[in-house]
């Protein structure tokens, strides 16, 4: 066996075949795949190398790990990363539906995968990364050829994710009911259609049928954060994005993303990238920029 290929095949030992695979190119080359499989419960070996899997699916499930069991949501938006050496007992009744991101060569993981201080699976919430890996399994899907486009698309979503590992708590703990999940998919969904809308939690418990209180209770029980903490994280990722790939003035994206004004998506902005929207696009532009200009 090559060692490039452990964490995939020790996967696959234990999910069986993906249903669509591919590589990503680049400095760290990635490689995607996107599993559908009927599960009840699994043992995930100790892997060689880190590995992401951004949910598709949406059902509870329960793992144990490092002696204790921790209860987790799957649901459509979440990630999970499973950090090198990190075993796990999942268990996950019915259809399971994920993409599994892999370190194409696991001799050259990046220095920040080993100073990261997660040492256990954690869950999060980042539409970008999820944004980013959809767009590349289309792409693969439709068999793309454009490697130039997969590795700025693969760049993006390591540099994303290394920021996401550095700050996050991964604290996801609390487990949901299914009328909880099917609230917090119903208000997700409404909120990724409607990010230039004025939306506020009386808006979305309306849309699901609920008062606001019990939709505020339900949505944290299965996400582990509020509504409006959920909205304000998807429409900066979505500035990120827009900023990035699109001619927009900072005004235009801040009215796109649903903010009130620039001066409000400014300051936003910068409490939570460290930058502010002009120099985040600056740095973006000088980085593609450098990359372009490398030999090949």
């Amino acid at each position: 066996m090559s060692q490039p290929l452990r964490t995939r095949t020790l996967i696959r030992r234990v999910v069986g075949r993906p249903v669509a695979s591919g590589r990503v190119p680049g400095p760290v080359p990635l490689l995607l795949e996107r599993y559908q499989a009927l599960f009840d419960s699994v043992s995930v070996p100790p892997l060689p190398a880190p590995v992401l899997l951004v949910h598709t699916g949406g059902k509870p499930l329960a793992y144990l790990a490092s002696g204790r069991s921790e209860a987790r949501q799957s649901i459509p938006g979440f990630v999970t990363f499973l950090p090198r050496a990190a075993a796990a007992e999942v268990s996950l009744r019915g259809v399971g539906e994920g993409t599994v991101i892999y370190l194409a060569d696991e001799q050259r993981v990046p220095g920040w995968f080993s100073h990261v201080r997660h040492r256990e699976p954690i869950t999060f919430t980042n539409d970008l990364v999820v944004s980013l890996v959809h767009q590349l399994m289309r792409d693969i899907e439709a068999g793309g050829q454009r490697p130039r486009y997969r590795r700025v698309l693969g760049d993006a979503l390591l540099a994303e994710l290394q920021r996401e590992l550095e700050q996050s708590s991964g604290d996801f703990a609390m487990p949901a009911t299914r009328s909880a999940l099917r609230v917090s998919h119903a208000a997700i969904e409404y909120m990724r259609r409607h990010l230039d809308e004025h939306v506020t939690v009386e808006v979305l418990s309306r849309q699901c049928g609920l008062g606001a209180t019990r939709f505020s209770s339900s949505f944290r029980e299965s996400t582990g954060i509020t509504p409006h903490r959920y909205l304000r994280k998807v429409r900066l990722e979505r500035a990120c994005e827009l900023l990035r790939s699109t001619a927009l003035t900072i005004g235009e994206v801040a009215e796109a993303v649903g903010f009130r004004g620039q001066s409000h998506f400014s300051t936003a902005f910068s409490a939570d990238r460290g930058l502010t929207p002009s120099a985040y696009r600056r740095a973006v532009r000088a980085s593609t920029a450098r990359r372009d200009r490398a030999p090949r």
